[in-house]
Parts: C-alpha cells; structure tokens; sequence
C-alpha cells in the first residue's frame, strides 16, 4: 500500500489575518493590563492667586493620549502651591496653572463678612473690603475702604449652620493686612463690595 504525500499549502492571505488578528488581540489586552492615568479636576471655582490643596480637587481616571504630559497627575501635585490662573468647577487642572509662590507682594486673608456679599461677585473678581468703626450710634464713623484685593473662595456653611453668613478668602495687599486685621480685632463691621461701591 502506498503512502500518498500529503502537501499542505499555506495560503499568504489567511498567513496575514491570522498575523493582523494575534497583532490585535495583544493590543487589545494590553490596554486592560497598563494603568489607566489620572487627572486632577476642580471640586470648586478657584482664583487667580489661591493657594490650593489636593482636596480642591477629585481624581478621575482618564487617558488623554499625547496630550497627558500637559496636566498634573496626583502624585505630581505640589501641595502649597498657588494659582497662576483661575480654574472653574469640572476643569482639568494643567502644569500652567499651577505657580510655586503667590503674587509678590499680596496675602490671603480669611474673614466673614457683616452682611451678605453681592451675587455679582464671583470668584476671581477684584472686591472691596470696607470697614465701618464705632459700636454705639454716636461713635460710628463713615465706611471708609481699607483694601482692595481678589475674591478667592466662598466657603458655606453645610447642616444646622447652613443660614449662617459664610467665610470668604480674599487676595490682598500686604501694606493694607495690619489695618484690616486691627479692624477685625476691634469687632469694627468689615464688609465685602464690588469695588467702586
């Protein structure tokens, strides 16, 4: 009994679809094996100037390709550092964003405010801190200003204290911080306005 020789002929293009498919599968599960980078993103609108923290913002994962390298990662923020601009609530936080120092020259000051501050504030806006002296109706003085500086942060309060009057962070001169912290210390009434008012 003869054998016949069995020849087997590969065909190029089934050689090629295998080789397009096993190229595609690695791709495939190499990209559920790397990690998925992250970005920071804004909880809050914040100023020009402010000097942030990680929690300012929340981490989401999320892969910008080639344009990865312009945003900071979690592990890559630099806690203390201030805004060198203003950033909204959902935006993705970049390296331009970000300054090591504040502005020469300026503080924040945290206070609450005698009244309500005007709805056209916004954050980032130039506002004015004014102060009127004297606690008995014969011994109060005109409101006069004693800054001007940038809204930085509205901070309300949550719960049981939600109708109270908030807190706000305001950039200011440093020239002008001991007379706005005289006034405070003197329970004079500190109000926050548009400038101009």
């Amino acid at each position: 009994m003869r054998l016949k020789k069995l020849k087997y002929r590969i065909n190029p293009l089934m050689l090629v679809t295998v080789g397009l498919a096993l190229a595609l599968l690695a791709i495939f599960l190499s990209q559920f094996s790397r990690p998925i980078p992250e970005v920071l993103i804004a909880r809050v609108d914040l100023a020009e100037g402010s000097r942030v923290s990680i929690g300012d913002f929340e981490t989401i994962g999320v892969d910008l390709g080639s344009a990865q390298g312009v945003y900071i990662s979690p592990t890559d923020f630099p806690e203390g550092s201030v805004l060198s601009k203003s950033i909204s609530s959902g935006e993705v936080l970049a390296k331009s964003q970000i300054a090591e120092y504040g502005p020469e020259g300026f503080t924040v000051i945290r206070f609450k405010p005698e009244l309500p501050i005007a709805e056209s504030l916004e954050i980032g806006d130039r506002a004015a801190i004014w102060v009127v002296r004297g606690e008995q109706f014969e011994e109060v003085q005109p409101a006069e200003q004693i800054s001007l500086g940038r809204l930085m942060q509205i901070q309300t309060s949550d719960g049981l204290f939600a109708d109270e009057q908030p807190f706000v962070e305001v950039t200011i001169p440093e020239v002008t911080l001991p007379e706005v912290l005289k006034s405070m210390a003197a329970n004079d009434k500190v109000f926050l306005v548009e400038p101009g008012l």
